[in-house]
């Protein structure tokens, strides 16, 4: 397809801001501008486009507020991995996965939980590993069913987002999104083998807060080996900065990333942070102009996200926005 002169589309939704209209991204050949704070931040093309398919479906969850307690953790990633059981734990070896949490849990641990909330409901990060799925949190939450807690196993993750070696906004954008019943008024006790952004925990707190439970603790087989995460709240300091770099409750839920600031872990308030002050890769006055002004002609982000989710196998990315672009899916801007 000969895409000389072929310009910039861009997506808007009805998001809320003045006028209806936002701009959500503008494509480029090879990547994407999404848009919050002051200046446009580069993203990744797959990652755009997950994000499109995503907002849709985010969980309405609420702030930490001033109370919610550190994480209880066991161990660091560096021992665990020592372990001879660790691999096959990780991919789908129940057996091995209680070995390892017999071998490295302190039961001491374990007790003082169950004590804080004994009617406390628990559910655990359940998802695959590669080629299986990670059996450390089940068995770490057998360890907890064994004092006569209910264990819930149908809360699923049922995207499989994967971070390693991803970018700031990748890690940031692409979200874990689950399904299964909540027990509507219940305390929960949330588990997964290791924490070190708490990214994947805080959308499991936001899809059970989102369904009427409520999450009063979190607790990890271990903590990654670059330092011991306990308090995983944003605090003011990033809350503050994030303001005042022109980041909105609005900015986080048009992307489908959370319902407000105050839902972020520090380490995603950090990334976010590092995104919003850093260099943008663009900044022209044109990529600025589009940011600020109100589309006349849009399509819906949900058609959009379809379109190229059914064709990305078959078509190149550009070659998708060209067809539809065609039929006045999208505006293209000359």
């Amino acid at each position: 397809m000969q895409l000389a002169g072929w310009t910039r589309p861009d997506f808007t939704d009805d998001i809320g801001l003045s006028g209806g209209i936002g701009v959500l991204f503008t494509f480029n050949m090879e990547d994407a501008e999404m848009y919050m704070g002051h200046n446009p931040i580069t993203v990744d093309m797959a990652t755009a486009l997950y994000m499109l398919r995503q907002k849709e479906s985010m969980p309405h969850g609420r702030s930490w507020g001033d109370s919610f307690p550190g994480v209880v953790n066991h161990t660091t990633s560096s021992v665990a991995k020592r372990h001879p059981d660790f691999y096959a734990a990780k991919h789908g070896d129940f057996d091995a996965a209680i070995r390892l949490v017999d071998a490295l849990v302190k039961d001491e641990k374990v007790l003082e939980v169950a004590r804080q909330h004994p009617n406390a409901h628990v559910a655990y990060i359940h998802r695959r590993q590669g080629d299986g799925v990670n059996m450390i949190p089940a068995a770490y939450a057998a360890k907890f069913a064994a004092l006569g807690m209910t264990v819930e196993d149908d809360i699923i993750a049922i995207t499989n987002v994967s971070h390693t070696n991803a970018s700031d906004v990748a890690r940031l954008g692409r979200r874990v999104r689950f399904e299964g019943e909540v027990t509507r008024g219940a305390d929960y006790i949330l588990l997964d083998d290791f924490i070190t952004s708490g990214a994947e925990l805080r959308d499991l707190r936001d899809y059970i807060s989102s369904k009427g439970g409520n999450v009063v603790m979190i607790t990890t087989f271990g903590h990654g080996s670059f330092g011991k995460l306990s308090d995983i709240r944003i605090d003011s300091d990033y809350e503050n900065k994030l303001r005042e770099s022109g980041i909105t409750d609005q900015d986080l839920r048009k992307y489908g990333i959370a319902s407000e600031i105050g839902c972020l872990t520090i380490s995603e308030a950090a990334k976010l942070n590092r995104m919003v002050n850093g260099r943008p890769k663009r900044t022209s006055s044109s990529v600025v102009e589009r940011f600020s002004s109100v589309r006349q002609e849009h399509s819906t982000v949900p058609e959009m996200a379809e379109e190229v989710s059914r064709d990305k196998d078959k078509r190149s990315v550009g070659e998708v926005l060209m067809s539809a672009s065609t039929s006045g899916q999208i505006q293209l801007r000359r």
